[in-house]
């Protein structure tokens, strides 16, 4: 035992990467290029993990993007327009932040999806030298992948993980199996402020400084500004960490305030966004119903499949929307290894509890409502009692919080081989590590085609119209499966050129009778009550009509012409103003 507990010891001081900068300005030169040129390692072996997660990506950045396991392009399409917004309201001063220009004239719809602010602004300076859209979005999903990996690195190492286990533990993150096949779904991929939260908390338990507790605060805002969806779902695992890293302080008063302090001035921040966006969901009613929670929830079999995208067929690719939830053979038994590994030793064994106790709390709440106990569901409970988590709707989303866990018991295990591997530990923990990352990718990765701009003849003529103007693109889709919606993620591309308001639009909500509306819409036009219904009801005042949607209805739509205006004419749309008088949406003067 004895050995034990001297070779896993923390490394000299010098050696660990610390959260803050000023030890540079102390440490010996020579220390600080170590730090340097390790670091750039760190960073650049991420980095190229990440390349090959996403592999072909890297050759096609400026005219593809990632779709992971996603049947169509239409959330990448809102995600690549959430990431424009930001940039767009960042030149505004954040003005109207909220009030999307889609679904006019509804007010808060940018609240109805995730609004990935802190990605948004990293990638702004883009838009500004218009760079192209695909470009932007994969720059921040090889980023975001990128940060997974430096942050797992620096938990592992927060755990007297040596350097090379604690690298290897990074790669194993970036090329977690639940990432891969949320490829598609780029706010489901920053898992870097959780594992950055577990870092300063880790830190704190040691040192209980108030750099530690103020970093871990900073891990958790940036885990809400990336992804508000993971943050309210690590939110408990997070306050259990803080109990924790306060029992390793003995629960001094002196800790208790400095993390205390901490963690409120973090839920100031995130409850100053939350509550008004939790105030207008309520108003409107919006949660989500137990029929789609319980079928977006993981069943056990699922843990026990492969993503459909996966390129190793066993235990077997299923390609159902909560499948494919196997965290790989080699990466489960190295981090069930690891957890033996970290009980042995004092430094990492309450840690080691907690990421096991953790991974497998996550697993039960990822079967979310399927999971039953006695006739008791655990999950509606929590529904019920923890605002904000009955608007979540896919339960199944919880394998990313124990997948996450998995590394760094991994790390644990990886240098406690090395060790006993002597002279060929190192090269025999890399080749076993490179294998197990290995096992998990899903490459080729399925790419969808994004056009290197969506400006086109009839965006430059709407930029040069007033200001106020309302668009409506017909046809509105016919259907509500996410591939009905993959034209209104177009329409959202071009309105980054026009930037007119369209009522035409898509996210994780819809508002309250928008769905009705659009599939009358898609049923019925042009029946003159609809034309009333867009100019008095929506305020619509330019219609924007496909050319291939024309053809096969240019019958119909002389039974309205004498209301519209041709404006502008190409070989994608026919462009119409509206113009109906008052008269002819009279009560009782509608067909």
């Amino acid at each position: 035992m004895s050995s034990i507990d001297t070779t896993i010891q923390p490394l000299p001081e010098e050696t660990v990467i610390e959260p803050v900068p000023e030890s540079l300005t102390v440490a010996p030169t020579g220390v600080r290029l170590e730090r340097l040129a390790w670091s750039a390692l760190v960073a650049g072996s991420c980095l190229l993990a990440a390349l090959v997660a996403t592999w072909p990506l890297a050759t096609t950045l400026l005219t593809a993007v990632p779709l992971g396991t996603e049947r169509e392009s239409t959330v990448p399409l809102l995600n690549i327009w959430t990431l424009w917004w930001n940039a767009d309201r960042l030149a505004e001063g954040f003005a109207h932040y909220w009030d999307a220009p889609f679904f006019f004239p509804f007010e808060g719809v940018f609240t109805y999806s995730e609004p990935q602010t802190l990605i948004g602004l990293a990638v702004a300076p883009l838009w500004a030298v218009s760079a192209p859209p695909a470009l932007i979005y994969n720059l921040a999903v090889l980023g975001m992948l990128t940060l997974n990996g430096i942050f797992a690195y620096r938990l592992a190492r927060a755990l007297y993980v040596p350097r090379l286990p604690a690298l290897l533990a990074g790669l194993l993150t970036v090329t977690l199996p639940f990432l891969a096949n949320m490829s598609g779904v780029s706010h489901l991929l920053p898992i870097f402020g959780l594992l950055w939260t577990l870092d300063g908390l880790v830190r704190f338990g040691e040192s209980g400084a108030t750099r530690h507790a103020v970093w871990a605060a900073l891990g958790f805002m940036a885990a809400y500004l990336t992804s508000q969806q993971y943050a309210l779902m690590f939110a408990p695992f997070a306050l259990a960490a803080g109990v924790l890293a306060l029992s390793q302080q003995r629960f001094k008063a002196q800790s208790a305030l400095r993390l205390g302090l901490a963690g409120l001035g973090a839920a100031l921040v995130v409850l100053s966004i939350a509550l008004p966006v939790f105030s207008l969901h309520r108003e409107l009613g919006f949660v989500r119903s137990d029929f789609v929670v319980e079928r977006l929830s993981a069943r056990a079999g699922d843990f026990l499949t492969r993503p459909a995208n996966a390129w190793l067929d066993f235990p077997g690719r299923n390609g159902e929307d909560t499948a494919g939830l196997f965290p790989g053979l080699l990466l489960l038994g190295l981090a069930l290894a690891g957890g033996f590994v970290g009980r042995t030793n004092p430094k990492q064994r309450a840690w080691t509890a907690y990421l096991l106790l953790g991974a497998l709390t996550a697993t039960l709440l990822a079967m979310g409502l399927n999971l039953e106990i006695l006739g008791w569901r655990p999950f509606e409970t929590l529904r019920s009692v923890i605002p904000g988590l009955a608007e979540l709707r896919s339960p199944f989303r919880y394998t990313t919080i124990m997948q996450l866990m998995l590394p760094i018991l991994a790390g644990m295990a990886l240098a406690r081989m090395s060790l006993r591997l002597a002279r060929t530990g190192t090269l025999a923990i890399a080749l076993l590590a490179i294998i197990a990352a290995a096992e998990n990718l899903s490459v080729p990765a399925a790419l969808a085609q994004i056009p290197v701009s969506p400006r086109a003849g009839w965006t430059d003529w709407l930029l040069a119209q007033p200001p106020q103007t309302v668009v409506a693109h017909v046809p509105f889709p016919g259907g509500t499966r996410v591939s009905d919606y993959e034209v209104e993620g177009r329409r959202l591309l071009a309105q980054m050129e026009h930037g007119k308001f369209i009522t035409n639009g898509y996210s994780g909500y819809f508002p309250p009778g928008y769905t009705e509306f659009q599939l009358d819409m898609a049923k019925r036009f042009p029946e003159r009550d609809l034309l009333c219904e867009l100019q008095r009801g929506l305020e619509v005042d330019t219609l924007v009509v496909d050319q291939s949607w024309l053809a096969t209805h240019s019958a119909q739509m002389r039974k309205i012409e004498e209301y519209l205006t041709p404006a502008y004419n190409d070989a994608q749309v026919q462009i119409y103003r509206i113009l109906l008088p008052d008269s002819a949406c009279a009560q009782g003067n509608e067909p």
